[in-house]
């Protein structure tokens, strides 16, 4: 029996690279799509063929896709300058990668999306995502397809959120405030158990034709994951939250500097989602992965 091929994009990436990891660990061969220039920065190995290209580049889309039995697309955009940035890259050029994948008659697609794809209307971010979970839907021909809405993700790995959870190792764990603040739930993931979901699940047919979700706790609101990274760390976390007073003033600002200097996070589209009451999941879709251990592994950098 031949051993089946996965094509990947955002391989490099903070999941991408545990996802690698994962397939090379249950014997998939793998093309992956790496920026022109930058495979021989990448992992190597014999069961890995990187491919120079770029997405909405249909010679590269079609040499991603050619030959492979499924895709794992995870390539996208969480910050960009404007509104036409993330649908270029969060919509569009997944409409354009499925069709590749559909007439290279590609099995399986599996797109990576993002929870806050349930309320489109929140930001850019999530419009655009949403957005590409439709273009998904409308190509895939005669593919199975899988929708995996992400919570936040998190894990040692990570540098967008190590400053976040370096705060938390100090002892104090910075949280939107606002009114309710202490009532409003997040669902988080660790970086192994999204990309065990995505090799496994999600190419076993287990879940075609579904909108799934995937969650190393499906609930926490911010006083309790406080005290998770409390007793995870065996020292007090504090929970400092921040008021709105402040943060509407810096999103405002950052989102001009955003368009026009590619600077700064927290625009009001980020503040948005950030105070959104419940980005909790279904608790079916708990691992059994014990979140303390996680979160001490993530903090200290174990």
């Amino acid at each position: 029996m031949s051993r089946k091929i996965v094509a990947l994009t955002g391989a490099t990436g903070f999941v991408g690279r545990a996802v690698i990891r994962e397939l090379l660990a249950q014997d998939y061969l793998i093309k992956a799509l790496v920026r022109p220039g930058s495979a021989g920065k990448t992992i190597q190995h014999d069961n890995i063929n990187w491919i120079e290209g770029t997405l909405e580049n249909p010679k590269s889309e079609t040499s991603l896709c050619t030959g492979v039995d499924m895709v794992i697309h995870m390539a996208g955009l969480v910050t960009a300058r404007t509104k036409a940035e993330y649908y270029k890259v969060n919509a569009d050029a997944v409409g354009t990668l499925v069709q590749a994948a559909a007439r290279a008659k590609v099995k399986r697609f599996v797109y990576l999306s993002s929870l806050a794809a349930k309320q489109a209307e929140l930001s850019d971010y999530a419009g655009s995502k949403r957005a590409g979970e439709g273009k998904m839907a409308r190509s895939l021909g005669n593919m199975k397809g899988v929708v995996v809405r992400a919570p936040a993700v998190f894990g040692a790995e990570d540098k967008a959120t190590a400053p976040f959870y370096a705060l938390i190792k100090k002892g104090f764990l910075p949280a939107p405030g606002g009114r309710n603040w202490r009532g409003r739930t997040i669902g988080l993931v660790h970086v192994d158990d999204l990309a065990k979901f995505l090799t496994y699940a999600c190419l076993d047919s287990t879940c075609d034709g579904r909108t799934v979700s995937v969650a190393t706790r499906a609930s926490l609101t911010w006083p309790e994951f406080a005290d998770e990274c409390a007793q995870a760390l065996g020292a007090k976390v504090r929970v400092f939250p921040l008021p709105l007073s402040v943060l509407y003033p810096v999103a405002a600002i950052n989102s001009v500097t955003k368009r026009v200097f590619g600077k700064g996070h927290l625009t009001l589209g980020k503040l948005n989602e950030f105070l959104y009451d419940d980005w909790s999941v279904a608790a079916e879709n708990e691992t059994q992965t014990l979140l303390q251990l996680a979160l001490k592994q993530t903090i200290l950098g174990d």
